[in-house]
């Protein structure tokens, strides 16, 4: 279901619940594409999408986080990455991969691992707590809670999502103080959304924001406008030099949403691409 009001969406979130976060095709993520006009310059184009500069560095923290991973487990993979100001945890390879793809969101504002804490009530009354694994909150407000689990506890953990949205998404602060409503959806992300390729094609997306080169994006930004239809990976490395700023400038074209890939998957040089 596509919302084209923000406040629509917003209301269908809180009410429903979101249950299930899908990663769109292949690459960009983004849960709501943003609109290129179709004369504009790739300058003026980025320019608009950027994000603005930092003032000042900060050293990262935890953010809201409500509990701090050990950094070594014999039996998980454990680590961290970050975005922007904020040190995000993973605690598997699957949290990982969900982790990297989640920065590639064009509408996201803010990423937080292990928040929030939330309350939920069983068949007997009892009252449970559960640790969200990840939240965001994208530009227009819209704050969501993302369980991550194998598809194999898909059923298992949607009766969860139920009962947590049941109880209002009540979340549990420090001192055991509790705020209903501190998100506005909770969502499940299993591996079969969070696959192989989606974290290889979302590393690529992140790496070409800070190594890009604004003058080649430039020039490919030119040939691609004038390629009819759809065109292979491939075919954007040809007579160029070097080709490892031309491929950066390929990712980068794709993170900004100037191209996009016309098939899930993972994409490689014969992957068919098309003008968005």
């Amino acid at each position: 279901m596509r919302h084209t009001h923000k406040i629509a969406k917003h209301l269908y979130l809180k009410r429903a619940g979101l249950r299930e976060l899908s990663f769109p095709n292949g690459s960009a993520s983004s849960l709501d594409q943003l609109p290129v006009p179709t004369s504009a310059s790739y300058l003026a184009v980025s320019g608009s999408m950027a994000a603005k500069p930092r003032s000042a560095w900060h050293e990262p923290d935890h953010g809201l986080a409500v509990r701090m991973p050990a950094l070594k487990q014999a039996k998980t993979t454990r680590g961290h990455t970050f975005y922007r100001d904020t040190v995000i945890y993973h605690e598997s390879g699957l949290e990982h991969r969900v982790s990297v793809v989640l920065q590639t969101y064009r509408g996201l504002a803010r990423l937080i691992s292990q928040y929030p804490k939330v309350e939920w009530i069983d068949e007997d009354g009892e009252v449970h707590h559960h640790t969200c694994d990840y939240f965001i909150e994208l530009l227009d407000g819209t704050r969501i809670a993302i369980v991550v689990k194998y598809e194999r506890k898909r059923a298992e953990m949607l009766d969860l999502i139920e009962r947590i949205c049941d109880n209002g998404v009540t979340g549990i602060g420090k001192g055991g103080k509790r705020s209903v409503g501190v998100a506005d959806a909770v969502a499940l992300v299993t591996n079969a959304q969070a696959t192989q390729e989606a974290f290889e094609n979302a590393y690529f997306l992140l790496s070409s924001r800070s190594h890009h080169d604004q003058a080649e994006c430039a020039v490919l930004y030119d040939i691609v406008q004038q390629l009819p239809g759809a065109f292979r990976f491939g075919q954007l490395l040809l007579n160029c030099w070097p080709r490892a700023k031309r491929r950066t400038a390929i990712w980068r074209l794709l993170d900004l949403g100037l191209i996009e890939p016309v098939s899930r998957g993972l994409i490689d040089e014969l992957s068919w691409l098309r003008t968005a």
